[in-house]
């Protein structure tokens, strides 16, 4: 059955609010990239991207292969810890555009833009209402959590608009376009899944999308048309993976450790999903967070009432399309919360827009219907917005890049000679290169046997410190003696510290 209405058009009005909201959006994440410090997971998600387009090989240049929590053999010539398509379609991005952390931020804001596209279409489709779909991204576009992901150089925020444009493609499609639908939109999901397993998220939708409005019309050929994808997508993966399996075998073993333990651990799980996400990270109230960061509370309150309020209303619920945007997100929320063990807050990109659609079904509803006073809502939903507002702008006064990144690394820069060697963590390779003299080790050369003339640390380092000192005390200890004892403080503002070795130092006093 058609799922849209024939509904009044207002092109100009419609156009100057939709190019209004992408300039929100575009201000928001440009903002929060020019301003965030860089971290180690974007230099090993970038570095292979560097790696492939300038010396022929997808390796992950810096990282020392026996320096992290597990094993990562051959990864300076392999990588294998990641899916791999988010690596290879950065090479592109970045002929065009050049390699840096910036670069590589914007390729996520793209990305960003990409989801936008996709949801404006999604609810569009799904309430038959152009404003229902703007109020969708709007809320879409302020949305925290999506900003900061469209910011940063991780493949989330890629593999979520992919998996999303993948629902988009077929609701569009598939009235007129049946085979085509089924076709693109799983391209879209197996591009999302090769990006990021947790696009694995986005086919069980488009699976229930297809049953939930078109189990009557599927037959054999389109079994067929839809595993195509995956299949290319496998096939030229595991040609990948023949060139050396037993570097793939460690390296997605280790980095996979405990990812599908809420299947084995439910009760767990459903506490892990509420506390580290919900609570310490989405409503801001972990510990050692300021009263600013816990007013995002509001945003938590505001997704759950919507949610709530939209199961609770028989309207919403009998409306054919916003049925199925429930079970959606209600297929997203098991998942997260049962297939991801690791429960990072960095994967609430996957079910952020989820939430902002059916907050926006439950105020457009109760907004025409007028079941609350209308000047309620309109407080109501103005506090929400200016608390994602205040999120965004608190990451950017902070601006961790200019004020702690940038005074260190031109300290580095100005003191550390051309041969001298470096230990710290990956993402000092944006600004000291990714293949001369860095080394990334948390081990600070315990098991390579390196000593380096200089040693860079961070808050990330000091937090593995620290777990070393209950899980690897032997570590730990050669660790504090060589800090102690080997090496001496010449620079210190948190959260870096570096150090020079002790007898360079004085070579270099003597000078």
């Amino acid at each position: 059955m058609p799922l849209t209405n024939k509904i009044p058009d207002r092109p100009l009005l419609y156009w100057i609010i939709l190019i209004a909201i992408v300039l929100i959006y575009l201000t928001a994440a440009i903002a929060c990239a020019l301003t965030q410090r860089p971290w180690w997971d974007e230099a090993i998600h970038g570095g292979p991207a560097l790696c492939l387009m300038s010396r022929g090989y997808m390796g992950t240049p810096v990282l020392d292969p026996n320096s992290r929590w597990f094993p990562l053999p051959g990864i300076n010539e392999y990588t294998y810890q990641m899916m791999p398509l988010y690596m290879l379609l950065q090479v592109p991005w970045y002929k065009v555009f050049g390699f840096g952390l910036i670069q590589m931020r914007f390729f996520s804001t793209f990305w960003g833009l990409v989801a936008l596209t996709a949801w404006f279409q999604i609810a569009k489709t799904l309430s038959g209402s152009k404003q229902l779909a703007i109020l969708t991204i709007l809320f879409l576009a302020l949305d925290f959590t999506f900003i900061h992901s469209s910011s940063e150089g991780r493949p989330d925020t890629m593999s979520m608009a992919l998996g999303f444009s993948g629902l988009a493609v077929y609701l569009c499609l598939r009235e007129k376009h049946f085979d085509w639908a089924i076709v693109l939109s799983h391209c879209a999901v197996a591009a999302s899944f090769f990006t990021h397993p947790n696009g694995f998220m986005a086919f069980v939708g488009l699976l229930f999308l297809t049953l939930y409005f078109d189990r009557k019309r599927v037959r054999l050929k389109h079994l067929l048309l839809a595993s195509a994808p995956y299949l290319a997508g496998g096939i030229g993966w595991g040609l990948y993976i023949l060139k050396a399996p037993e570097f793939f075998k460690a390296q997605i073993g280790g980095n996979g450790a405990g990812r599908f333990q809420g299947l084995t651990s439910p009760l767990s799980a459903i506490r892990r999903e509420f506390i580290n996400r919900y609570v310490e990270f989405y409503a801001g109230l972990g510990p050692n967070l300021s009263r600013l960061h816990r007013l995002k509370v509001v945003i938590v309150i505001t997704y759950i009432s919507g949610l709530i309020g939209a199961l609770a209303l028989p309207g919403i619920r009998r409306h054919h399309g916003y049925r199925a945007l429930l079970v959606l997100t209600i297929i997203y929320l098991v998942m997260m919360t049962f297939w991801d063990g690791a429960k990072s807050p960095l994967y609430l990109i996957h079910i952020a827009p989820l939430y902002a659609a059916v907050l926006a079904v439950f105020i457009h509803w109760c907004w025409n219907n007028q079941l609350f006073p209308r000047w309620l809502l309109a407080t109501w939903i103005s506090i929400f917005m200016l608390v994602q507002v205040g999120a965004v702008v608190s990451v950017v006064r902070r601006d961790t890049f200019g004020k702690t990144y940038k005074p260190m690394m031109a300290f580095v820069q100005k003191t550390v000679r051309a041969n001298d060697s470096v230990i710290g963590s990956s993402e000092l390779g944006f600004d000291l290169g990714f293949f001369g003299n860095l080394t990334d080790d948390l081990r600070l050369g315990y098991l390579s046997g390196k000593t380096p003339d200089y040693i860079v640390i961070d808050s990330g380092y000091e937090e593995w410190f620290r777990i070393y000192s209950v899980t690897d005390p032997a570590n730990y200890r050669f660790i504090m003696n060589r800090l102690s004892h080997e090496y001496h403080p010449i620079y210190n503002q948190p959260p870096y510290t570096v150090y020079v070795r002790q007898t360079l130092k004085v070579d270099r006093d003597s000078q």
